[in-house]
């Protein structure tokens, strides 16, 4: 599996890092895949042609740096094993976001359509848990009383790559805007 991500900017990759220990110690809540570093992600696929590496580094090229905002700890649903901190959709956001869908497509194989336009939610990923002996409740009551209103800048999107080993790598950086490299 490949996905395209923005990895967390410091303080807040450390601060999900914190968090996600946080949950495992006090609640239980583990991942269910192999935990990939803190981030949000635009897309994923089965696998990418390596041909996507041009297209995408075009699209950054085009694309200014911007600004997003966090609001809320949720989920997709109540029987959803996944609590998140949304990430507050904007016009630049999603834009990109369309871009990225558009642009890609030549190149996946087998796509997750839970992340094409209109239907992805965008967030950073606190607890994933499919076991369900994570107690979610007190989990997100806990979320919920910290200040995970964060804004920071996206300025690169990063293609990680699951590995034989279960891990995620970094394939391949794409640094947003011209001059940049």
């Amino acid at each position: 599996m490949q996905a395209l991500v923005s990895l967390l900017p410091d303080p807040y990759f450390q601060m999900v890092e914190d968090i996600w220990s946080e949950l495992e110690t006090r609640f239980g809540c583990q991942h269910v895949y192999a935990r990939p570093k803190p981030h949000f992600t635009w897309q994923y696929a089965d696998s990418y042609d390596e041909a996507y590496a041009q297209t995408l580094e075009r699209i950054c090229l085009g694309q200014d740096t911007f600004e997003i905002q966090t609001d809320i700890i949720t989920r997709f649903s109540e029987f959803d094993p996944v609590i998140f901190l949304r990430i507050v959709p904007n016009p630049e956001l999603l834009a990109l976001h369309q871009t990225l869908w558009e642009g890609l497509q030549p190149f996946w194989k087998t796509p997750s359509l839970l992340y094409q336009p209109g239907e992805w939610v965008p967030h950073i990923t606190l607890s994933m848990n499919g076991s369900g002996w994570c107690n979610t409740a007190a989990a997100r009551d806990f979320l919920s009383s910290q200040d995970l209103r964060w804004t920071f800048e996206v300025d690169r999107l990063t293609m990680l790559s699951l590995n034989d080993g279960d891990t995620w790598d970094d394939e391949k950086e794409f640094l947003l805007g011209p001059g940049l490299k």
